[in-house]
Parts: C-alpha cells; sequence; structure tokens
C-alpha cells in the first residue's frame, strides 16, 4: 500500500513539474565568465530547487549524525543494563539466617 502511495506521489511531482515547464517555457540567457547559454527558466527553478534541497541536507546533517551517535550510545548502555538485569536475576538469592 504505501508503494502505491509513493507512486502516486512521485507521479503526482512530476505532473505539477511538467505543467510547470509548459506554462513557462521562455528562455533565459545565463552568463558566466567564459560564455552564456540559452537554457529555460523551469529548468534554473529546477535547479534552484535541488540546491535548496541538497543545501538542507547539508545543513541537518551535524545534527543527524549527532543524534545518531547518541542513540548508539544509549542503545548500548540499555543493553548493558538488560544483560546485568537477566545476570542478577540467575543468582540464587542467599537468606541470612
Amino acid at each position: 500500500m504505501s508503494r502505491l502511495l509513493k507512486l502516486s506521489l512521485v507521479l503526482v511531482v512530476f505532473l505539477i513539474g511538467l505543467a510547470f515547464h509548459l506554462r513557462n517555457d521562455q528562455f533565459v540567457n545565463f552568463n558566466y565568465y567564459l560564455g552564456s547559454f540559452d537554457l529555460p527558466f523551469s529548468f534554473f527553478m529546477v535547479l534552484a530547487l535541488a540546491l535548496g534541497a541538497v543545501l538542507g541536507v547539508l545543513a541537518c546533517m551535524p545534527l543527524v549524525l549527532t543524534l545518531k551517535r547518541e542513540n548508539m550510545k544509549l542503545s548500548k548502555q540499555a543493553s548493558l543494563a538488560a544483560r546485568e538485569i537477566n545476570n542478577l536475576r540467575v543468582i540464587p538469592v542467599k537468606d541470612s539466617h
């Protein structure tokens, strides 16, 4: 079910992008140091969107890595505590009477 939902979402995004391209088919002159060339306006919009997405992922990466490291540390502590509890349950209780 989720695979069908993902496929539908990708199809909808593709169709919206296609509609955007068809409505904005004007060419824009791109000048750079070595020359210039003309590309459709929609290409520059997609390029800006992709660049923003990549920069957003890169900006979040340190936080994600820190949280993953902390999660691994806490997971190790939890497994150590669980093993210690299991070991304590196995040891028979000695009565001092």
